[in-house]
């Protein structure tokens, strides 16, 4: 989602893709998350880079022992991802955007999606 390569008008085929139980991927969550996307696009815009290298970068700078895991099929998105590594986040600009999001209203996300056990 923090890609922006999707919109509230893709769909996923709840029998093969997860992302179509997750909340943030249902079509309301697009609106409801129009600050964060703003956020993102414009930090994206000020280090020259996309929006999912700015969701990296920041994770990245969050803690030391944090590792984002992203998953693609896709070799071009690997490079993009491996390209947030060379995004450098000052201390001042992780307590702006860390104060942002705690200001900001957003979707549920994935921690708020049902999870089905394997006996299920």
């Amino acid at each position: 989602m923090l890609s922006r390569y999707y919109t509230e008008n893709d769909r996923f085929d709840a029998v093969n893709d997860y992302r179509a139980s997750m909340p943030q991927f249902q079509k309301e969550s697009f609106g409801q998350n129009k600050t964060l996307f703003a956020l993102l696009d414009k930090l994206a815009e000020q280090k020259h880079a996309t929006p999912a290298q700015i969701s990296l970068a920041w994770m990245l700078c969050k803690k030391p022992w944090i590792v984002p895991i992203p998953g693609t099929r896709k070799l071009c998105r690997l490079k993009e991802n491996i390209g947030a590594a060379d995004i450098r986040l000052s201390s001042e600009e992780i307590k702006n955007i860390d104060a942002a999001l705690d200001a900001m209203q957003m979707s549920d996300v994935f921690s708020g999606s049902p999870i089905k056990s394997k006996e299920e």
